[in-house]
């Protein structure tokens, strides 16, 4: 099970009043589920911009790297 931590978060009123009406009573329990969801949209945007900027680089440079690490075994020369 996860460890959980008690912080303090402030809010504008009408938002928390929206989260008390789709939290079901468990106002932590909808708020980890939305930070989550945020924190895999972030990384997955920091991914994408890796994948452009650094991305095609080092694929190709890995796929060289296990090329030659296949020539490298016995009987793997092409």
């Amino acid at each position: 099970m996860a460890t959980t931590e008690r912080i303090t978060v402030t809010l504008p009123a009408d938002i928390l009043a929206a989260i008390r009406t789709e939290a079901g009573g468990n106002v932590s329990a909808y708020t980890a589920k939305a930070l989550k969801g945020q924190a895999v949209r972030d990384a997955a945007d920091r991914l994408a911009l890796w994948q452009t900027t650094h991305g095609r680089e080092q694929l190709e440079d890995l796929q060289v790297l296990a090329l030659d690490t296949l020539d490298s075994l016995p009987g793997g020369e092409r």
